[in-house]
């Protein structure tokens, strides 16, 4: 009955919200197995949804590719991960040639599924300049088989460190699919 008057009511949620509840209900919901393996490195693609803050433009679409490594620890998988993004133009002023990422992620291991936060720090380049800033967020993978796992990510982005570029804090909801190795 909750359910239907919160999809009802006709505000709107951030995606930060949306991401929150959604990890939330996935942890509470995942019914105890056995734990699966995610030891090993994975390499993939992304499409995500770029909302920067302070931007006339709205959101823009991201690709990307990521490598990484994860080590199963029983129910905890801790690892680490690189990613490079092409976003574009992020506002009327601002067009940003790629962003890199390097991650540190923990996570639990629910099976065929793994709930995991993560923290890292990021690099924007623009054609002419280059800013750092800090990323941190939580993402929902889930094995499909031992060789391919898809994953929901939300990252929060923060603003550069007062470099040229100036580029804006942003939000990052990407859906990915790694393979296992």
């Amino acid at each position: 009955m909750m359910w239907r008057r919160f999809l009802r009511s006709r505000e709107r949620i951030s995606a930060r919200q949306a991401a929150m509840v959604g990890f939330v209900t996935a942890v509470l919901s995942a019914a105890p197995g056995f734990a699966g393996d995610w030891s090993g490195f994975f390499l993939g693609t992304s499409i995500a949804r770029v909302q920067a803050v302070q931007s006339e433009r709205g959101s823009v679409s991201a690709s990307g590719l990521h490598l990484g490594y994860d080590h199963d620890f029983g129910r905890v998988v801790l690892g680490g991960e690189v990613e490079v993004d092409r976003s574009g133009r992020v506002r009327s002023d601002l067009t940003e040639e790629q962003t890199r990422r390097i991650k540190l992620r923990a996570g639990y291991d629910m099976g065929e599924t793994l709930g995991y936060v993560t923290i890292g720090s990021a690099r924007n380049e623009t054609a002419t300049d280059s800013d750092n800033g800090a990323v941190y967020g939580l993402g929902l993978s889930y094995s499909l088989n031992r060789a391919l796992r898809v994953s929901g990510e939300y990252l929060h982005q923060d603003a550069s460190d007062g470099a040229a570029v100036r580029a804006p804090s942003r939000d990052i909801l990407s859906i990915r699919a790694s393979f296992q190795f």
